[in-house]
């Protein structure tokens, strides 16, 4: 027998979740789980099916009308709910795992260049504007935390040279105390705490909520005609496009002077 709702919510729901997962998605997730706890359905299952309708959306946006650019994001926005069900039901049946997080992995890396192509091809598409794609293309790729993947890549990398040579981890000059939020800078430090209070009004699942609010605007549009068609859509990609490009720059210099790769390799390789 599953329990109630309210217990499984004690059981299945962490609090360290984005703002809009925590008031809005984990309200609606945990009844999709406990039907899910039913069945035989693993977690890994369930972000599989997220990766599915991830690609799904993503080609009705990119190819569709309004209406499926509209039905595409919508499904896309599922995905946000699919998000917290995977890991509910993951803690619920206590399914830890490298498997497990390497799928939510794959969704993740996914999801912001899937949902500005599908977006930017789609708007391009009706409007013609050759720039749409430019700055779609500067959202999918600057849209996601590639210095800091990137950072994670050279440490893992660099720690699996060193393993293969059988080395011990080497040690790393390190000017002040260890810091993986902007290394050695000072500025890094101020920047990160800054990025920390903006990064939950912008990156996933904000860019997706964002989003699905301008399909719903536009839908509007369609019938009253205040604007021209699909111009909410545009100036979003130009914004995203440009400070999400104008973040990652920045985040490029900061841990470049910082040295953070340094600070990280030390946090996790290190003498503790």
């Amino acid at each position: 027998m599953v329990e109630s709702i309210r217990e499984l919510r004690k059981i299945c729901q962490s609090k360290k979740q984005p703002l809009y997962m925590r008031l809005v998605s984990m309200k609606i997730s945990i009844y999709i789980t406990k039907l899910l706890l039913y069945t035989k359905i693993s977690a890994d299952y369930v972000t599989m099916f997220m990766i599915l309708l991830l690609i799904v959306g993503s080609v009705l946006m990119a190819f569709g009308s309004l209406w499926m650019l509209f039905i595409g994001i919508m499904i896309i926005h599922f995905t946000i709910i699919l998000d917290n069900v995977n890991g509910e039901v993951a803690r619920y049946n206590k399914e830890d795992g490298i498997i497990g997080t390497f799928l939510e992995q794959v969704y993740h890396n996914l999801a912001v260049p899937f949902l500005f192509f599908g977006l930017a091809f789609g708007v391009f598409s009706k409007i013609g504007i050759k720039s749409i794609l430019v700055f779609g293309f500067l959202a999918s790729i600057f849209g996601m935390p590639i210095i800091l993947k990137s950072i994670k890549d050279a440490i893992i990398d660099e720690r699996s040279a060193e393993i293969r040579k059988n080395l011990k981890p080497k040690k790393t000059s390190i000017k002040g105390g260890l810091n993986v939020e902007g290394g050695s800078s000072i500025s890094g430090k101020a920047l990160y705490k800054a990025y920390n209070n903006f990064r939950a009004f912008w990156v996933y699942p904000a860019n997706i909520v964002h989003i699905t609010v301008l399909a719903i605007i536009e839908m509007i549009n369609v019938k009253y005609g205040f604007a021209p068609r699909y111009i909410f859509f545009a100036f979003y990609i130009y914004l995203y496009g440009t400070v999400s490009t104008i973040i990652q720059t920045a985040a490029f210099i900061v841990n470049y002077k910082g040295k953070t790769a340094d600070h990280y390799y030390q946090f996790f390789f290190g003498s503790k």
